[in-house]
């Protein structure tokens, strides 16, 4: 008896671990944001934190030396050709594709849009396929810790100002996009997880990515884009708050009022919750709109954020993205999107959008990557904004 006990478990376990999605081998791919098979092109001040690497091609342009030149950063190194450690990093690729493939599918979503159909807008970690093409139009949330797999039999495209929201434990690291032909991100895209794309990949102006963008066999274009190279650890989704308060011109061409205070605390053990309130009014049509709760707060980029949430429109349920931009170069902007189908955009006419970055690691001491002037700054505004709460 005890005997046929001890096989029943081993059986059960067998069984769990052969549909428990596991992280694919990233091997020699793993410090890589960008690799391109045929070449990696890039219009605009794209900038990339991790290693860019084009192999068995040579060519890249838009990026400094060996590639043609800026206006692109990379912040790590450039690899081209197939001698190069990009040769091995599109080997260890191909073999994460194929972990990929090979994952048991756990919900098939095909015929499904992510974000906005139903059963597809929220999903827990597990194993998504879908027979042909994906689509992401909305907002789509990773909620919990664990590894997330898309598999599709063909293309992956993403409406303008998509976003990947990751909630409760969920990494950029753990998320895994096996893309069967082609990807294209739609402009200001906010998304993660790292694309492996057995031909090419598109990502269009103003989007970012926490994760990686690989194509096996063709090319990676970019335009004005954010990539950031994803760890496995969960980290936190939240590590600096932002403030606003100003006027735009509004659709109608009167005074659109805003003002605005999203993120999370510094210098506190609740640091890394999310919250805040946004309130705005285009007078020229008095429509008013005022958030009910904050549901996300997401890096564009390094003076760019986006606000998501729902609110009250007029008095009505709805629900808001707002992107702002923080600067100093140039005009603060913010852009608004309400769920009743209004939208507002523009330069600020007046008032101010300022990023308080808290350049704090997570035991409370001074972050080694924020300069001295960072930190003096990050501990000002964290000590000025406790005395207003």
């Amino acid at each position: 008896m005890r005997k046929l006990f001890l096989v029943i478990c081993l059986l059960n376990l067998m069984v769990c671990l052969a549909f428990t999605q596991t992280t694919p081998p990233l091997g020699s791919a793993q410090s890589f944001a960008v690799l391109g098979a045929s070449t990696v092109t890039n219009t605009g001040p794209t900038i990339i934190t991790g290693d860019l690497g084009v192999s068995p091609g040579t060519s890249c342009t838009g990026f400094p030396v060996p590639c043609t030149g800026g206006p692109g950063v990379v912040n790590g190194t450039i690899y081209t050709g197939a001698g190069s450690l990009a040769g091995a990093a599109q080997s260890s690729a191909l073999i994460a594709y194929n972990d990929l493939v090979a994952e048991p599918c756990g919900t098939n979503l095909s015929g499904q849009t992510l974000g906005t159909s139903p059963g597809a807008v929220t999903l827990s970690p597990g194993v998504y396929c879908f027979s042909s093409s994906a689509q992401l139009t909305g907002t789509l949330t990773l909620d919990g810790g664990g590894v997330y797999v898309f598999q599709i039999g063909s293309t992956l495209t993403t409406a303008s100002n998509s976003s990947v929201v990751l909630v409760n434990g969920a990494a950029a690291g753990n998320v895994f996009w096996q893309v069967g032909s082609s990807a294209t991100l739609g402009t200001d895209t906010v998304f993660a997880g790292s694309i492996l794309a057995l031909t090419s990949d598109t990502v269009t102006t103003g989007t970012s990515i926490n994760g990686r963008v690989f194509a096996l066999n063709g090319a990676v274009t970019l335009d004005t884009n954010v990539i950031t190279v994803a760890g496995s650890g969960n980290g936190r989704s939240c590590n600096d708050f932002t403030t606003g308060g100003g006027f735009i011109t509004g659709p109608s061409s009167g005074k659109a009022t805003f003002g605005f205070e999203v993120g999370c605390k510094c210098n506190r053990g609740e640091d890394s919750l999310l919250r805040g309130q946004v309130v705005y009014q285009d007078h020229g049509i008095d429509l008013r709109m005022k958030s009910t709760s904050v549901t996300a707060y997401l890096e564009k980029g390094p003076n760019s954020r986006r606000i998501q949430g729902t609110d009250k429109i007029n008095g009505q349920d709805g629900t808001f993205q707002l992107d702002v931009t923080d600067d100093e170069s140039a005009s603060s902007s913010f852009a608004l999107r309400l769920s009743n189908g209004y939208s507002a955009s523009g330069d600020l006419n007046g008032g101010h959008i300022e990023i308080h970055r808290c350049c704090h690691n997570d035991n409370g001491g001074p972050d080694s990557g924020c300069s001295d002037q960072d930190k003096d700054k990050g501990h000002k505004d964290s000590h000025d904004k406790d005395q207003k709460d």
